[in-house]
C-alpha cells in the first residue's frame, strides 16, 4: 500500500530537524504515543547528516480480530538516515519503519521541503504485511500507526520550537 502524507509546518526546515533531532523531544513524542518502554538514538553521520534510530513497544491499538497476531505489545523500530541540507535548503531521509517479530514493514522517506513562509514535510512509503489474504485488510492500520506517530513527533517538535524562541 502506497503512503503519502503532507505535513505543512511555520517553522522552516532547520528549525523542524533541529527539534527532529533533539534527544528529549524524541522521547516526549515516544511519551506521548503511549509507549510502554522506548529507546532513541541520534548520531551524527558524515556530511551533515544525521542517524535516528526510535525502537519502542505500544500497546496493542488494533482491532480485536488482529489481537492474537500482535500479542500483548507492538514492537516498533523507525530508522531515520538524513542528509545534510541540499541546495536549496532542504533535507531529506532514507525511512525504514518495521514492526519486530511480524511480517510488516514500510519503506520510503521524509522529506522537509522549504515554503515561503515555512515548510511542509512529506512523508512516503510503501507499506507492506506479508500474510497471504490479511495483508491487504491490515496495512491501511500500519499506515495509520506511521502516520499517527508522525503527527505526534510533529506536535512535539513544533512545542520545543515555541519554546525556544524559534
Amino acid at each position: 500500500m502506497k503512503l503519502r502524507e503532507e505535513m505543512p509546518s511555520t517553522a522552516s526546515v532547520e528549525e523542524i530537524f533541529a527539534a527532529h533531532t533533539d534527544q528529549a523531544v524524541r522521547e516526549e513524542a515516544c511519551r506521548r504515543s503511549g509507549a510502554t518502554t522506548w529507546s532513541v538514538s541520534i548520531e551524527a553521520a558524515d556530511g551533515g547528516g544525521v542517524r535516528i534510530q526510535v525502537d519502542r513497544a505500544l500497546p496493542p491499538d488494533v482491532p480485536d480480530m488482529y489481537k492474537k497476531f500482535v500479542g500483548e505489545s507492538i514492537d516498533v523500530r523507525q530508522v531515520e538516515q538524513w542528509s545534510a541540507p541540499d541546495a536549496g535548503g532542504g533535507r531529506r531521509a532514507d525511512l525504514k519503519v518495521t514492526i519486530k517479530g511480524q511480517p510488516a514493514s514500510m519503506v520510503g522517506t521524509a522529506s522537509l521541503i522549504p515554503k515561503a513562509t515555512g515548510s511542509t514535510e512529506i512523508l512516503e512509503g510503501d507499506v507492506k504485511v506479508n500474510v497471504p489474504f490479511i495483508g491487504g485488510k491490515v496495512e491501511p492500520e500500519i499506515a495509520k500507526l506511521i502516520v499517527s506517530g508522525r503527527k505526534i513527533e510533529q506536535q512535539a517538535e513544533a512545542e520545543w520550537i515555541a519554546s525556544n524562541g524559534a
